[in-house]
């Protein structure tokens, strides 16, 4: 399918869905910003969103995540089951998400930070995020669909043998100052906190059915509450 142009382009010319949607899978990481039926519907089936400038925070991210490649869980937290820490590497295809007892055409496909391996044979799922962010409750609520999405991949994956997934959680590395060597600044020094994520399965295949129901119907109407809907209603688009 030919990529389209957005020069110029108004909401009117998104409204009609194309035959198939741009989008094949659903990413665990585009949950974060699920709370929008229109910037949802948009992004799936027309490849709309509002580019974001990450360069320098997925840089710190791939620094941090590397160093971490197979030390003991129990550095990292006392919280972690007995067991080591792996840097995942390959991406995931899980089998088809259930929509109403039935399964959809739609899977969850990509690839996680961590998967530690613990002593009991059961794996613990660790996200990384560097993030301002001081409040963990915040955090959770942010990105626990996407702990439960890894859950859901590894537990049904669509090739290769499931894993048993023990706990889910976020290590989180927050910028807090400068670090210094022999008094002179060298770059930014990091605050590590690791946040033990309540597991949702229930409330995930709800949510994961909404969002399905959501992309498969019509085009829906904006979130007031939507970021990127007001800045796009404040330069003329809707």
């Amino acid at each position: 399918m030919a990529k389209r142009t957005k020069t110029d382009l108004r909401v009117n010319d998104y409204k009609v869905r194309p035959e198939e949607p741009y989008k094949q899978v659903i990413t665990p990481s585009s949950l974060y910003k699920a709370n929008c039926d229109r910037c949802t519907w948009m992004s799936y089936w027309h490849n709309f969103s509002i580019p974001a400038n990450l360069a320098l925070q997925q840089q710190q991210s791939r620094i941090q995540e590397a160093s971490f490649d197979g030390i003991d869980t129990q550095k990292i937290s006392s919280l972690l089951p007995l067991g080591w820490m792996t840097l995942h590497k390959g991406k995931i295809t899980s089998q088809a998400i259930q929509v109403n007892g039935k399964p959809s055409r739609w899977k969850l496909y990509g690839e996680l930070d961590f998967l530690a391996s613990n002593e009991d044979g059961t794996y613990s799922i660790i996200d990384g995020k560097v993030s301002m962010k001081k409040d963990e409750n915040e955090l959770r609520a942010n990105y626990w669909t996407q702990l439960e999405a890894y859950v859901y991949m590894l537990e049904n994956p669509e090739t290769g043998e499931p894993k048993k997934i023990a706990t889910i959680g976020l290590l989180q590395w927050r910028i807090n100052g400068a670090s210094r060597v022999d008094d002179v600044p060298t770059g930014f020094s990091i605050e590590q906190t690791y946040v033990p994520v309540e597991r949702k399965p229930k409330e995930f295949q709800a949510f994961m059915e909404k969002m399905i129901n959501t992309i498969e119907g019509e085009f829906p109407e904006a979130n007031p509450d939507c970021y990127d809907c007001k800045f796009l209603h404040e330069i003329g688009f809707y």
